[in-house]
């Protein structure tokens, strides 16, 4: 049965060819391996059994107003972060907007999923506007170790749902964990770290170690599902960062206190990102213009 549910979002109404691709996908039922062409004229290869491959399949892109935070907030010539990248949509994302004098630094600890993010990457890098790419199969922590990548019983396939166990276990992918900071360099400044790891997030900034004091990263995009001010906030704020929300509009997105909630979500919705920035004037400036620039 085909689904009108959620048309009228930005990714479509401003896009009303990508309708007509989710009413063909819907119509075809059948899930798999797919080649997709992103709004910023790349390709990349998806999964649709997967979650983040079957919302790139019907909407054209990943969390609307995580796409088009972290797409305003990159500069060209930049060294930026993708810690959890799944398979690779804001890498892709990054490398074009920081350009091929940039840098893009990643972080998959998940063997199938980092298989296609490889794959991905080569496609992005044939690409001329392309930064460099760095990517590490490791998972990013509080320690140097090892843990296991879980996922629900049930959705073993939805790999984007995996999260880290430390917990002796035989279930999940044993992977090793290591600090950020390790990866890190003396005097290299970052402009953009983005984190997605599945409740992890404290943990990957605590394994930043000195460098969130010493405002070598600018602006930091992560998910937290726990209520402000979770420890992951608390973490930032100590160290001097300025937290925000955003709140989706049809004009774009709408900066908000961190303690806000988005009054437009609706039951299909992402909760989006937080952002933590050394210079909220900048963010201020950047996000006071309307309209959505990632399409």
């Amino acid at each position: 049965m085909v689904s009108l549910s959620g048309l009228s979002k930005p990714q479509y109404l401003f896009r009303p060819s990508q309708i007509v691709r989710r009413l063909l996908l819907e119509f075809h039922s059948k899930r798999g391996l797919k080649t997709l062409d992103l709004p910023w004229k790349l390709k990349i290869h998806v999964n649709t059994e997967d979650t983040v491959g079957l919302a790139l399949a019907s909407q054209g892109l990943y969390d609307l107003v995580t796409t088009e935070v972290i797409y305003r907030l990159a500069e060209l010539g930049e060294t930026v972060i993708d810690v959890g990248a799944n398979i690779g949509y804001f890498t892709g994302l990054l490398a074009v907007r920081v350009g091929k004098v940039g840098k893009v630094i990643v972080f998959e600890p998940h063997p199938g999923t980092a298989l296609l993010l490889s794959q991905n990457v080569k496609l992005f890098l044939s690409d001329p506007r392309s930064a460099q790419i760095v990517v590490h199969q490791i998972a990013l922590s509080s320690s140097d170790g090892e843990a296991r990548l879980d996922n629900f019983p049930g959705v073993e396939q939805h790999t984007s749902y995996s999260f880290l166990n430390f917990q002796t276990s035989d279930r999940g992918i044993p992977v090793k964990t290591s600090r950020l900071e390790h990866f890190l360099h003396g005097p290299e400044t970052i402009g953009v770290l983005k984190i997605d790891a599945q409740w992890h997030e404290e943990r990957v900034l605590k394994g930043a170690g000195d460098y969130l004091r010493s405002k070598k990263i600018r602006d930091i995009v992560f998910e937290e599902e726990a209520p402000f001010p979770a420890p992951s906030h608390k973490i930032l704020m100590d160290a001097g960062y300025h937290l925000f929300w955003f709140e989706e509009h049809l004009r774009g997105p709408k900066l908000i206190p961190p303690d806000a909630k988005p009054k437009n979500l609706r039951s299909y919705d992402i909760p989006p990102s937080f952002l933590a920035t050394i210079n909220p004037e900048r963010v201020e400036r950047i996000f006071s213009k309307p309209g959505w620039t990632c399409f």
